[in-house]
């Protein structure tokens, strides 16, 4: 399974050390690290089935930097998981990616976290919280969880992916043309329906006279 991991990981490297862990022990994984793109440097992430999204939590929601780049680079259909580490305790810290997922109607599969090594704001004066985490444990149960995505959704992937495909080379070959297209075409089918009423009426209203006339004719 082609896959590809945007990650963010700026206070201990803790997510990183996951990250790093999935791309040694499966093939086909690539990893991009948001830090090192451009401001407006956004990756095709087209030919990916599978997308990760792996960052630390700061202040309860995932790296700013991440979630801008999600935001440009998601697309309608793709399959989307994420990994996480954080200082606190075990949240639903996957609600930030669950909705950009929603935003861009991408499908959000699973999400993994674990605690990660701590020291931001008052706990660096107690010597940090979650030392040494994530350590192997962690890091085992990581792979687990991928393995288990891959053996969960793998053929189905491939066979959406394929559809996803078909479904983008459409799009681009007919583009919608944007809001003024749209309203446009809106416009068109109301006046359109507003206009076969009118015409069967007229239809109508010549048949009656052209009775009216056979009629008269008759006589």
């Amino acid at each position: 399974m082609k896959t590809v991991i945007l990650y963010r990981s700026k206070h201990h490297g803790n997510t990183k050390k996951l990250v790093d862990a999935v791309v040694a022990n499966f093939d086909n994984v690539d990893a991009i690290d948001v830090a090192a793109l451009g401001k407006n440097e956004y990756p095709d992430l087209d030919e990916y089935p599978l997308v990760g999204i792996a960052t630390g939590i700061y202040y309860g929601k995932i790296d700013d930097d991440l979630a801008r780049v999600m935001e440009h680079i998601i697309n309608e259909g793709q399959k989307i998981f994420g990994l996480i580490t954080y200082g606190g305790s075990s949240k639903w810290y996957g609600k930030d990616i669950d909705g950009i997922c929603r935003m861009k109607r991408a499908v959000f599969l699973a999400c993994w976290g674990c605690a990660g090594f701590d020291t931001w704001g008052p706990y660096k004066f107690m010597g940090g919280m979650n030392k040494g985490r994530p350590n192997q444990d962690d890091i085992q149960a990581c792979l687990e969880f991928y393995k288990k995505l891959l053996d969960d959704y793998g053929d189905i992937l491939d066979e959406q992916y394929e559809q996803y495909k078909k479904r983008r080379a459409y799009q681009e070959a007919h583009p919608a043309g944007g809001l003024m297209s749209n309203i446009k075409r809106s416009a068109k089918k109301i006046t359109g329906k507003s206009k076969k009423p009118a015409a069967q009426a007229s239809r109508r209203e010549s048949s009656s006279v052209d009775d009216a006339d056979s009629k008269a004719d008759s006589e």
